[in-house]
């Protein structure tokens, strides 16, 4: 059973070995950290590190549980948020490393569903696919599939 990325955090910051480092080493490490156990963080290093930067504190605190719960909890929240929300085509063949064209004929054949559509007005209007964390956590977990795909 995979774990909650709640629980890794929590079992982060109750370590006692994290060794003194300056806030954006701690960032790194806690990114690395959860990265191993979740992909989609992996996927989003860029964007967790500069989300985080706002929780330095907790991150680098000797015992951060004591008096910062408040900020342990919208740790949490920026995390499971992050974790969950739909990737962009740019995002998603970053995570899965193929190419525009391989995502454009599989979303064709079915092979990936978007899950919505983001319209964008800029110079205009223009739609963007939106597509499921969990599909892509799914293939990445099996890369055999993709390897089926491409035959």
């Amino acid at each position: 059973m995979p774990q909650t990325v709640s629980a890794d955090i929590i079992r982060y910051l109750q370590r006692l070995d994290r060794p003194v480092l300056s806030k954006g080493e701690h960032i790194c490490r806690f990114v690395d950290f959860l990265s191993e156990n979740h992909r989609m963080i992996g996927c989003r290093r860029g964007e967790c590190r500069k989300r985080l930067r706002r929780f330095g504190h907790v991150l680098s605190a000797a015992w951060p549980m004591t008096g910062m719960a408040r900020d342990v909890e919208r740790l949490i929240t920026a995390m499971e948020d992050i974790c969950t929300r739909p990737l962009t085509p740019a995002r998603l063949q970053d995570a899965l490393r193929i190419s525009s064209r391989e995502r454009i004929q599989w979303t064709r054949e079915g092979k990936l569903r978007p899950i919505a559509t983001k319209i964008i007005k800029d110079r205009g209007h223009f739609s963007l696919a939106l597509y499921s964390v969990d599909d892509v956590a799914r293939l990445l977990m099996s890369p055999e599939i993709l390897a089926s795909w491409r035959t």
